[in-house]
């Protein structure tokens, strides 16, 4: 397994993936711009697991200055592994990835979001050293 930066060609795969975990929601022309745009932002770090020459993971993070903490974290977005490859290690490699390149970038932190119902998810970045802090509020803006 190869864990690595994504590029450009990775569009499709990625995209995938993504649209998986948002149940089939993303939009694909707004996906893209977002893409490419992503890539381009000195903030943005996302990595992809590759297996067998296919993109079977995908980790979507940002490095986010927070005013009022001493460092900065790195917030993971997203983070989705091929259904038939999960528990084979992807999912923690790429945290460790992650984990490694925001020690690289100074940060004090990593954090992310998971779905309240999504207890997989939970045990799962139990498992890799995360802890739960806090509740998320959304407030939708139709």
């Amino acid at each position: 397994m190869e864990i690595r930066k994504i590029k450009i060609e990775d569009f499709d795969s990625v995209f995938e993936l993504l649209n998986e975990l948002y149940e089939n929601k993303i939009e694909y022309s707004i996906f893209a711009q977002k893409y490419k745009e992503s890539l381009e932002d000195s903030n943005f770090y996302g990595i992809v697991a590759i297996e067998e020459n296919k993109v079977e993971g995908v980790l979507i993070s940002r490095v986010i200055n927070r005013l009022a903490k001493k460092k900065n974290i790195l917030f993971i977005d997203d983070l989705i592994v091929n259904e038939k490859c999960r528990n084979t290690g992807i999912g923690k490699k790429l945290i460790q990835t992650a984990t490694d390149y925001a020690i690289s970038e100074d940060c004090g932190a990593l954090e992310l979001t998971s779905m309240i119902q999504n207890l997989n998810a939970h045990r799962f970045y139990e498992n890799n050293g995360f802890e739960k802090r806090q509740y998320k509020f959304k407030k939708p803006l139709n």
